[in-house]
């Protein structure tokens, strides 16, 4: 027995005499607690809370395999041999973390912890005796939350919720509640409520809600801003405030306005550009700003004296406006307009027919050329309303208004219109009115009609010509490239030097150029392509003047009508595009590691809650009734339950980090691992699984394991009543496999089916079926991460069918 000064200097009566100044001497107590209290050393209080144990004056209990506490038994009114309930009040009432407390069965309050009074701000004294809906806001007394909880928890035996909740000053506080019903043989005899101030965790959640947010939207606007960038990279552009002052001016905005950037940043355009505040551009910046949508439009700028298209992309900060010179375009339109007017007049030199209306009588007349033009014969000659049958249904009221209203108003008319033969053939008309006015009324109205069904064909092509142009025009961002193998010579258009910052005339000049990283790379998709005829697709950095750029040159080989072999394509610099891929990318990861530590970070907690569960179990229950232990059942699955969703949310977070790389592996072997681990639930449930010779493909061993047991698990949960049956097939679909997994169970609704690979989307309730609500989330991750898709193939009572596409060996025919 240790009864002389310790090293730490002091002794058993020390020991003693703390837990005789406890407020409640038979409260369990720590090695750390007497540490703490005494100053003394971990094995110093061991030794003596172990020699007043064997003495009989305090007792001791291991919680949780691992923490033991100890007691005294000199508390007054303490049975030394059943101590227990007397512990747990106290250890009640010592809770601080947790209001706990009773309600008689009208919902009063009977008892009261110390937990309770700090978190709500009443004594004992003060709430005992008041109804415990002096807690709940005046909104939830108004519409009778604080009744129907208590309604719930005596007719569900448990509820829970959260909400705002009123402390003794009047502040709020957000509370996770937990009212249980207490019955005796079945008769109700009160309520335990255990409240906890979830406040910070609230504002927590809000704020990172609202920094995810601020982030979604931050990307989306790079990611416009990065697609304008690589469509538009030799535009000329400048960035505006919200307010209009300018915050940046590339060289070819510098070389539109006539000023450096320097003198124009922090200026308003109308004012450093001298122009008028009302030019309608100024308009457009305004609509932009506030419909947050973005504009593209073509002007006339008086100021720079240039046509241009103009492109206006708004965010919250500012504009980001584009503008590019197309006068020498719309020059080419106009003249191209002008010689199609003179083309257009001289073929309205023959093959016209005329026409003419009496008003009063509605009579027509038509001359001979206008009846071969309609084939029809001319002893036919038909009134107006039967003349009007010619046109189409669709076109027939603008022809009939055109004449209305050149008569009634003596105004001339010139439209296209189609009318159909005889035969059926469908035919392009231009007709032309004039009316012959007398005395200001109209007494006739004369005019052509010339079959322009040609002139309308060509107009077509005229128009593609004309989209094509457009299309090379706006392409500025590129050059065409033109390699000619057999002679190893080289042409661009533009201009190589444009792109690659030197002369690029053989092939040996561009390897030259190549990022040495890259070279091996790039000569042999190039090799390849040239032996398969098929077009190479393919991003390389190259070397200009001593700047790493990125470039993207796809391009395909031909076959001249000589047979010599050339490669032809176009080649541009996707730089910038990069950039911001990277940063995407970076994005992305910090927002998997969020969640990652976010999942981590909850572990600690729930291992809290479980262990007090697990010393509740061993010290209280043999004590507590089938309720009672039916409690601690529910808890104790809903913490596991907690667990597995946690450990779903950490391993959905991992896929894109802690994958392994891809290398070609046999699904034939993923699948006998996986029926291997599933031995003992297939014969439990006698599953039948059939499957076909699966392929190799590209990828992630482990990952798609997970795939096919998520899927198989799947299959016999929700397989019905009948015995689960389970097919698996492959077919190969140009580069990839899809691999399907097909079951004969209860099936899914099309309207549920777009939201069962969402994370914690779950379709059916617990007390049906077990799952977390992740399983089919991390199918999809996993799939995507391998470069493919997941879909499905079911309807309510007809099995399901899960499909999903994976990439093939190159060698896996």
């Amino acid at each position: 027995m240790k009864t002389s000064d310790s090293p730490s200097g002091i002794t058993i009566d020390d020991v003693r005499r703390f837990f005789t100044q406890l407020d409640q001497p038979e409260t369990p107590v720590s090695v750390e607690e007497v540490t703490s209290e005494l100053d003394c050393t971990p094995q110093t209080a061991r030794g003596y809370l172990e020699d007043l144990t064997e003495q009989g004056e305090l007792r001791t209990k291991r919680i949780d395999g691992s923490t033991r506490v100890w007691w005294s038994t000199e508390s007054g009114g303490v049975d030394r041999h059943d101590p227990d309930s007397e512990q747990l009040s106290a250890f009640v009432r010592e809770v601080k973390d947790y209001a706990i407390f009773m309600l008689d069965p009208e919902g009063t309050v009977v008892s009261w912890n110390e937990g309770a009074k700090r978190i709500k701000g009443y004594s004992a004294s003060e709430i005992i005796g008041q109804h415990f809906s002096a807690f709940y806001t005046k909104d939830d007394i108004a519409t009778d939350v604080p009744e129907r909880n208590l309604e719930r928890a005596a007719a569900e035996g448990r509820v829970e919720d959260e909400g705002w909740r009123i402390r003794k000053d009047g502040s709020r506080f957000w509370a996770n509640v937990t009212i249980t019903a207490i019955r005796d043989d079945g008769e109700l005899r009160g309520f335990t409520k255990v409240t906890r101030d979830m406040t910070e965790r609230r504002e927590y959640e809000q704020q990172l809600e609202k920094q995810a947010d601020q982030l979604e939207r931050r990307r989306t606007e790079l990611e416009q801003e990065l697609d304008e960038v690589f469509e538009r990279i030799d535009d000329a552009f400048y960035a505006l405030d919200d307010e209009f002052r300018y915050e940046y001016v590339n060289e070819h905005a510098e070389e539109h306005f006539g000023e450096p950037a320097g003198k124009l940043i922090g200026q308003k355009p109308w004012k450093a550009l001298g122009v008028d505040k009302s030019d309608p551009i100024f308009e457009r910046f305004d609509e932009a700003l506030a419909t947050q949508e973005p504009l593209r439009f073509e002007r006339y700028s008086e100021p720079l004296g240039i046509w241009a298209m103009v492109r206006i992309y708004p965010s919250e900060s500012g504009l980001s406006v584009y503008f590019e010179d197309i006068t020498q375009r719309k020059e080419r339109e106009r003249e191209l307009e002008r010689v199609y007017d003179l083309l257009e007049r001289a073929e309205h030199i023959a093959d016209v027919g005329g026409w003419e209306i009496d008003p009063d009588t509605r009579d027509v007349f038509w001359t001979d050329h206008l009846f071969e033009i309609l084939e029809i014969p001319s002893d036919e000659e038909p009134p107006l309303d039967e003349a009007l049958d010619v046109y189409l249904d669709d076109d027939r009221p603008n022809v009939e208004r055109a004449i209305d209203e050149a008569v009634q108003s003596g105004t001339s008319f010139d439209i296209e219109t189609r009318y159909r033969t005889p035969t059926g053939e469908v035919r392009w008309l231009r007709v032309i009115g004039e009316p012959d006015i007398e005395d200001g009324a109209v007494v006739s109205l004369r005019g052509a009609a010339q079959d322009i069904t040609e002139q309308k064909e060509r107009e077509r092509e005229l128009q593609q010509i004309r989209d094509r142009m457009e299309f090379a025009l706006n392409a500025t961002d590129s050059i065409v490239w033109d390699w000619n193998v057999d002679e190893n010579q080289t042409s661009f258009y533009p201009s190589a030097e444009s792109l690659y910052g030197t002369a690029v005339e053989t092939w040996d000049d561009f390897i030259e150029i190549v990022h040495p990283d890259d070279r091996e790379q790039t000569e042999e998709k190039i090799r390849k392509s040239l032996e398969t005829g098929e077009p190479k697709e393919e991003e390389i950095r190259i070397d200009r003047n001593g700047e790493k750029r990125w470039i993207e040159a796809p391009g395909r080989p031909i076959e001249d009508e000589d047979g010599s072999t050339r490669m032809i394509g176009v080649a541009r610099d996707i730089t910038e595009r990069k950039t911001f891929e990277q940063k995407l990318r970076e994005s992305n990861e910090r927002l998997e590691q969020f969640a990652y530590a976010a999942s981590h970070d909850l572990q600690e907690p729930l291992r809290m809650v479980s262990s007090y569960l697990q010393l509740l179990d061993q010290r209280y229950g043999d004590e507590l009734d089938e309720d009672g232990r039916e409690y601690i059942n529910f808890a104790v699955d809903g913490a596991a339950r907690m667990r597995e969703m946690i450990d779903g949310l950490l391993e959905y977070s991992r896929v894109e980090t802690q994958g392994d790389p891809f290398e070609p592996i046999t699904l034939e072997t993923v699948l006998e691992d996986v029926l291997d681990n599933l031995q003992f639930r297939i014969e439990e449930h006698d599953v039948e699984i059939t499957s076909e010779d699966l392929p190799e493909v590209e990828g992630d061993a482990s990952q798609l394991r997970q795939v096919f047991q998520n899927l198989l698990e799947n299959a016999i949960e929700y397989s019905g009543d009948a015995p689960p049956r389970v097919h698996i097939s492959a077919e190969r679909a140009g580069n990839k496999w899809v691999v399907s997994v097909s079951d004969d169970g209860i099936g899914i609704d099309p309207d549920d089916q777009d939201r069962i690979f969402e994370i914690f989307q779950r379709l059916h309730s617990r007390e049906e079926h077990d799952g977390t609500g992740i399983g089919l989330a991390l199918c999809n991750r996993i799939v995507e991460r391998h470069g493919g898709e997941i879909w499905i193939d079911s309807e309510p009572d007809d099995g399901t069918t899960f499909s999903f596409s994976l990439p093939a060996v190159e060698n896996n025919c």
